[in-house]
């Protein structure tokens, strides 16, 4: 069966699960586009049978739904294999605690704050939100910042953040 990803090529969390697809050699998929534009993801058909809360992207895998790009990305990993020493069935609990903190880090302080940042700089003005709150910048910049010294600590005794081998799940960073 066909996967189909609800999403949009102009969101940077359609993209994540693009690259883990391609990453994976997954070529048997379709990409039905919503517009964010006009609001599709908000319609009550979309949040009632999609997603609760109206984001993107969404994967239907024969008939099982999953939202979140994370998610996603995990579930075509585990689903299509990735080879790699993080994956569940072969790693110690030190490496899936070591893993499940990287994934910490960047879920709860990288994300946001690169998220923000790309809106206040980016999208608020293009948006018609009005201009950046400069004080806001400075205050997601140093957590930004604050953040990637981390990743320079631990990168400095280990080649990736999780472990020392590559696994597809890494591609959460992306894009």
């Amino acid at each position: 069966m066909t996967l189909t990803l609800y999403g949009s090529l102009q969101s940077t969390c359609t993209k994540r699960v693009l690259l883990v697809l391609r990453e994976l050699g997954v070529t048997d998929y379709r990409l039905s586009n919503i517009d964010m534009q006009k609001g599709e993801h908000q319609e009550p058909n979309y949040v009632q049978d999609f997603h609760p809360v109206g984001r993107i992207p969404v994967l239907d895998d024969d008939g099982t739904r999953l939202f979140e790009s994370r998610a996603i990305c995990q579930y075509l990993v585990t689903k299509y294999g990735s080879g790699g020493a993080l994956d569940k069935e072969t790693q110690t609990l030190p490496e899936l605690a070591t893993y499940e903190q990287a994934a910490s880090v960047e879920y709860s302080y990288f994300d946001p704050s690169m998220k923000s940042l790309a809106y206040e700089n980016i999208f608020k003005k293009f948006m018609g939100h009005g201009d950046p709150d400069t004080a806001a910048v400075e205050k997601l910049k140093a957590l930004l910042i604050k953040t990637l010294q981390h990743y320079e600590t631990i990168l400095s005794n280990r080649e990736y953040l999780a472990s020392n081998v590559s696994d597809l799940r890494l591609l959460r960073w992306e894009p």
